[in-house]
């Protein structure tokens, strides 16, 4: 039976780039093992984000898994949740963040580690204003708020992610609509005295993405096949729980440039011996295009392409497994944050086209053109280009 993997480096496609010469990172990027999946399979664009919702990577990857998130999508904090088998009548994600003079400086607490955040997590616990909150640590900065009460409006509620506004002033982006907003900026305004007891790094919480516990369809349901995700953050973990998808953790993961993509491939190569269909997502070439470096970018698609596709493809017999690979959504480096613009794909393990090289330019002559981003599931698991 044919395997199934598909490859997400979070963020990978941008804008031309002034100082790489006009050129995308991408284009400017060495990339072997990419450009060789390209020229022995088949590209095109895809658009991942849906008309009238903002540009995230919960957005993004329901999308690609075939999830229509007009039906199913409640908000980013509950997706976390279900990663940590936590449940709540409401859940918002929880950035430890650094902001001075009222401008949005760091969105990720000045890189906070995950030993850090988990004491500050608890000192807020500790500290705790109101008895039917809880605040949950994840993994560095990205951690979670559980309101365990009935509150009306929460579609009324107006938040802002803290990496769409990094450099802006805090003030015109503070949650707003109702009774659940006045709760969440009283608990912004109030960290900030709470942090200053016990961290230097990031000085106040920044809440935002809530909503209800969703439910999704189940991916072995609609597909017949049993799949698998491999992630390093909480939000990706989330939706395979989910879909019903097993989840696979592994040590030394950063969500960086410096992560463990040796133990995430290693994961994957162990997943496909017993799952039908593998995703890998990873987040570290994100994390730079929202840091806004444009050379860094470069390197770190260059360091994917070597540790995580070069590893993978010495190590696969290409005749039994058939690979996409696609970033979920531009983070181009100009804006710091995310678009919603189409990004490139590929399919290695059926009809080829002319196309030779993986960038966004190339891929827009691909033999499958443009491709709504719900039907790519269905494209990669059903479409033989016979």
């Amino acid at each position: 039976m044919m395997k199934y993997l598909l490859l997400i480096p979070d963020g990978m496609a941008d804008h031309e780039v002034k100082a790489l010469g006009g050129k995308t990172p991408l284009e400017v990027a060495d990339k072997p093992n990419m450009d060789y999946l390209t020229r022995y399979g088949m590209t095109g664009i895809t658009k991942t984000i849906p008309e009238g919702f903002e540009p995230g990577s919960d957005i993004a990857n329901l999308t690609i898994l075939g999830v229509d998130v007009n039906k199913y999508y409640t908000g980013r904090g509950p997706i976390e949740a279900l990663a940590r088998n936590l449940r709540a009548e409401l859940v918002f994600r929880c950035n430890l963040v650094y902001v001075r003079d009222g401008i949005m400086v760091d969105y990720s607490g000045r890189r906070v580690d995950d030993f850090e955040a988990k004491r500050i997590i608890s000192h807020l616990n500790e500290a705790k204003k109101y008895d039917f909150i809880e605040f949950y640590s994840g993994r560095s900065y990205r951690n979670l708020l559980l309101i365990n009460r009935v509150f009306e409006g929460i579609n009324d509620v107006k938040t802002t992610p803290p990496h769409d506004i990094q450099g802006r002033r805090i003030e015109e982006h503070l949650p707003r609509g109702g009774e659940i907003a006045n709760l969440l900026n009283d608990l912004m305004e109030w960290s900030k005295s709470v942090l200053q007891e016990v961290t230097q790094k990031p000085n106040m919480i920044w809440l935002w993405g809530g909503g209800k516990m969703p439910k999704f369809p189940k991916f072995k349901e609609r597909t017949g096949r049993k799949g698998a995700i491999i992630s390093e953050v909480d939000l990706l973990q989330g939706i395979g729980k989910g879909l019903g998808m097993r989840v696979v953790e592994v040590e030394g993961i950063t969500g960086y440039i410096d992560t463990n993509y040796k133990g995430l491939c290693r994961a994957v190569l162990r997943e496909l011996k017993q799952s039908d269909f593998v995703v890998l997502h990873t987040e570290g070439i994100d994390e730079v295009g929202h840091e806004g470096d444009a050379e860094k970018k470069v390197e770190a698609i260059n360091i994917y392409d070597e540790k995580v596709v070069g590893y993978l493809l010495d190590r696969l017999d290409l005749e039994e497994i058939k690979i996409m690979l696609l970033p979920d959504h531009p983070t181009p480096v100009d804006l710091k944050t995310h678009t919603a613009e189409i990004v490139p794909f590929l399919i290695h393990g059926g009809k080829r086209d002319d196309v030779k090289r993986f960038d966004e330019k190339s891929c827009l002559k691909g033999g499958f053109g443009f491709v709504d981003g719900l039907r790519l599931l269905d494209l990669f698991m059903y479409y033989r280009g016979l």
